[in-house]
């Protein structure tokens, strides 16, 4: 987790200039820690982790979007298979809702 943490996140370094700036940074990289090893865990429950690891899942959530059309939030196009991928995985909050 802490190469995760080193690497993926380049939360090694914090370049911050005060006290309350450096806490709101190290609280910000503390939650992205948890949701990235929530992810993990989903993954290995799942047996995808010899296919996926959190980085691929997440660099794959990039994709999706909302856009305001006239007034209106349309979701983007999210494929079958990024949709079968994370219902396997349990993380339904990118479809669309009925």
């Amino acid at each position: 987790m802490f190469d995760s943490y080193k690497n993926y996140l380049e939360a090694d370094a914090s370049y911050m200039q005060n006290r309350y700036v450096m806490e709101g940074w190290l609280f910000a990289n503390f939650v992205a820690m948890i949701a990235y090893y929530k992810l993990y865990m989903r993954l290995n429950q799942a047996n995808m982790l010899s296919k996926y690891s959190p980085k691929d899942i997440i660099e794959q959530s990039k994709a999706f979007y909302k856009m305001k059309i006239r007034d209106v939030w349309h979701p983007s196009e999210i494929t079958d298979r990024s949709t079968k991928l994370f219902a396997k995985i349990g993380i339904d909050y990118l479809m669309e809702r009925s």
